[in-house]
């Protein structure tokens, strides 16, 4: 009845929907029909062709509708009541027939009559309602028609007239759905001007005004408090997987079309509501019932595969904006017992949601988990620490891979708060849902040649408020790793009980070496067969120039055992190659497979006195010595408290320099393994590359002692030590030792020095 179908007013008549012929009044909405009153009188049948019918509709006040259809006579033919109390501009009235060829002048209508109480419109046009269509639009209805040229975005401001819309569509003749390009604010009121609001007539008014306040999650309101990823074998709870979520806030939110992700799939929750403090349990459709006695119950018609391992969940509205997720892991039980099945794993502090791996823990309850109640652990555990930048890796020239230890949701939108010395920064984009991993784009290349220092702003902080504290990393381009770029430096192969393996390597090259590129496997030797080649690194990392860069299953235990480790180049891997206790055979190989390196350790290369290995690390003397000579290795000190992961080795000596082919570190030692002066480091610099050393020990009366070395190819140059003990590994007595060093080459040459270094025992 009108160009764009979207009529709003009341019409009686017959088959306006439908084809029954049956006599109605309808209310016609935004092009939407329905019925209002139904009298039950067939046109067709009661009244005919021929026939002549006087229709009586009539609206009381407050929106009471009847109407009668009587003969001419007056004889009463039916009747009808109903309600509906919305008014629309009322502003025409007509006939509508549509009709075929054969029915043509078959309908007559005469006697139309409008009466009732008729008032001159001189009043301007009102806003009726403001209603929140999401968090940047509203749907705004207006008790009349405006004139035209007034709905537009630039008659129209939000809060304080500081933004213009971005449109304004039209959705009938009454209502506008008006969106803007940023939120509203949250949990607040907002208020929508109208500067100029007229009517068709011509009345006006000038700053129509209307409050609305939008409500909705944000980031950390709703909390994933507990996932039961392995629920079998049961303990007391059906053996099912669930996730169970909570609601931080003093708000009710629905969940209409929010998304659970695991990993890249998501499966769309149903519109619940969530109370404020409200729990709710997520599981399959076809377990609801089984967990309904605990609570709340939503079913998925596609639960998403909790592995038992571990693996990245997370919810986001349905605007796409993520909520809150985790990614879990089987460590985080803290309880073998536990991780192998039937426990859940629950949060302790759900006013802290992103900090991690800390904030979880198996459940204290008998029956395996708390689901729709509160969690058994729950405690005050607040996070008072972000330590920061975790990793910085180019992926090309233009691209670098940014990590932080905990979500950062700020970033993206200030790409001044972070730096990149000799190159600028075009753009930053999260590259995990959780906001902990970014990709930085570059608008200069990086030169391979060169170190770059990344820097962060001190205004960057985690989910908790606390500010950033590793503020900056450096990096580089990654070469390819070559034999004797990368080394053994460092090895615990018998650590205390509970306790975790761990290797440390040392970058003797000039080059930045990609960590994911290596790979270490075990060596049977008895029957030569070799384990699966681990990776250092499952991701991209840098090892510097000069850097060690140690790696364990269990970075803070190791942390916490030893206390020399550096945390910074400390890291963590998913597994380490089979070190057994006494004696073992290690090989490092590059992506390619080509041999970078290789160690066999037995416990025999520890220091002789100590009465217990365990927990003592082998540490190298030398960190650009070879790894295959045992001379080359010292167990780490007592005072660097038996091993220094990540930071240099406790018994590397500094050699003074010299020009003599045969230095000594000391003309001293005293070998108690405190860390100070523990052996003697003898270093030949040698000319050409075949020369064989052989170095033994000799007491002041010239009584021997010790073979330190026997026949040893030392090429251009080797070093050797002297812990101090005689050749039954004894320890000797405080003196004067004499060391004959002598030097045979290829070319027949030979050589012998003395020297001279005194024992003192305490």
């Amino acid at each position: 009845m009108s160009a764009d179908g979207m009529t709003n007013g009341y019409a009686i008549g017959v088959n306006l929907a439908g084809s029954d012929d049956t006599l109605r009044l309808w209310k016609i909405k935004s092009g939407q029909v329905t019925t209002v009153i139904n009298c039950g009188i067939n046109w067709q049948t009661d009244i005919g062709t021929t026939g002549v019918a006087k229709i009586l509709v009539e609206r009381s006040p407050e929106g009471k509708w009847t109407f009668s259809v009587s003969t001419l006579a007056g004889d009463v033919i039916g009747t009808g009541s109903g309600f509906d109390n919305e008014l629309f501009s009322n502003n025409w009235f007509c006939i509508y027939y549509r009709y075929s060829s054969t029915c043509d002048r078959l309908l007559w209508i005469d006697d139309v009559d409008i009466n009732g109480t008729f008032y001159e419109d001189v009043e301007a046009p009102v806003i009726t309602s403001c209603d929140p269509a999401g968090k940047r639009s509203v749907i705004l209805c207006l008790n009349e028609e405006p004139e035209d040229g007034i709905m537009i975005p630039e008659n129209i401001t939000l809060n304080n007239r500081e933004t213009n819309p971005s449109s304004v569509i039209r959705q009938g003749n009454l209502s506008y759905l008006i969106e803007f390009s940023q939120n509203f604010k949250n949990r607040s009121k907002n208020s929508l001007n109208i500067n100029i609001l007229c009517d068709l007539s011509g009345n006006c008014s000038q700053n129509a005004e209307v409050e609305f306040t939008t409500i909705w999650a944000e980031t950390g309101d709703i909390v994933i408090s507990e996932i039961m990823a392995d629920p079998l074998p049961e303990v007391s709870l059906p053996g099912k997987e669930y996730i169970e979520i909570t609601n931080r806030t003093g708000y009710t939110f629905s969940l209409m079309n929010w998304r659970l992700y695991g990993s890249d799939q998501y499966t769309l929750i149903p519109g619940t509501l969530i109370d404020p403090g409200g729990i709710v349990i997520l599981c399959s459709i076809s377990d609801t019932s089984l967990f309904k006695k605990y609570g709340r119950v939503t079913g998925l018609k596609q639960f998403p595969s909790l592995t038992d391992g571990g693996k990245l969940i997370y919810i986001s509205d349905s605007t796409g904006t993520l909520i809150h997720g985790v990614e879990y892991s089987s460590e985080w039980y803290g309880d073998d017992l536990k991780s192998n099945g039937g426990w859940s794993l629950e949060m302790i502090d759900t006013r802290f949601p992103f900090y991690g791996k800390d904030n979880w823990k198996a459940s204290a309850s008998r029956k395996g988990g708390t689901p729709g109640s509160v969690n058994s652990v729950s405690d005050s555990n607040p996070d008072i620490f972000f330590q920061g930048i975790s990793n910085v890796f180019p992926e090309d020239s233009v691209t670098v891979s940014l990590s932080f230890t905990e979500p950062v949701f700020n970033l993206a939108d200030d790409i001044s708060s972070i730096t990149i010395q000799g190159t600028g920064i075009s753009n930053v984009n999260a590259s995990d849902p959780l906001f902990r991993n970014f990709l930085v784009k570059l608008t200069d290349p990086l030169d391979r040649t060169q170190l770059y220092d990344l820097a962060a702003s001190g205004d960057l902080h985690d989910f908790s408020g606390n500010p950033i504290q590793k503020t900056g990393f450096k990096f580089g381009l990654s070469e390819p790793a070559l034999t004797g770029d990368i080394l053994f430096n460092e090895i615990l192969f018998n650590p205390l009980p509970g306790d975790q393996d761990y290797l440390e390597l040392y970058n003797c090259s000039g080059k930045v070496i990609d960590a994911s590129r290596l790979k270490v496997v075990s060596v049977n030797d008895a029957s030569g067969e070799r384990s699966g080649a681990v990776s250092i690194s499952e991701i991209g990392r840098c090892i510097l120039p000069g850097d060690y860069y140690a790696v364990t299953t269990d970075k803070k235990k190791i942390s916490e055992r030893y206390f020399s480790a550096d945390a910074d180049h400390l890291f963590e891997a998913a597994s380490l190659p089979s070190m057994s206790d006494d004696k073992g055979h290690l090989i490092m190989y590059n992506r390619e497979l080509e041999q970078i390196d290789e160690l066999a350790y037995n416990d025999d290369m520890h220091y002789s006195l100590l009465s217990s290995h365990e927990g003592v690390a082998l540490e190298k003397i030398n960190p650009e010595s070879e790894s295959g000579v045992a001379s080359n290795w010292h167990s780490a000190s007592e005072s660097s408290g038996w091993g220094t992961p990540g930071a240099a080795n406790s018994v590397c000596v500094e050699m003074p320099p010299a020009s003599d082919n045969v230095v000594l570190s000391s003309s001293k030692i005293s070998p108690d393994n405190d860390g100070n002066e523990d052996f003697l480091t003898i270093r030949m610099n040698l000319e050409g590359n075949g020369n064989v050393v052989s170095v033994l020990v000799f007491d002041e009366a010239g009584n021997y002692i010790k073979k330190i070395a026997s026949n040893l190819f030392a090429g251009n140059g080797a070093s050797v030590i002297w812990d101090g003990t005689g050749q039954d590994g004894s320890t000797v007595k405080t003196g004067i030792y004499i060391l004959l060093i002598t030097l045979y080459n290829d070319s027949g040459k030979t050589a012998r020095w003395k020297k001279v270094c005194t024992v003192i025992r305490n």
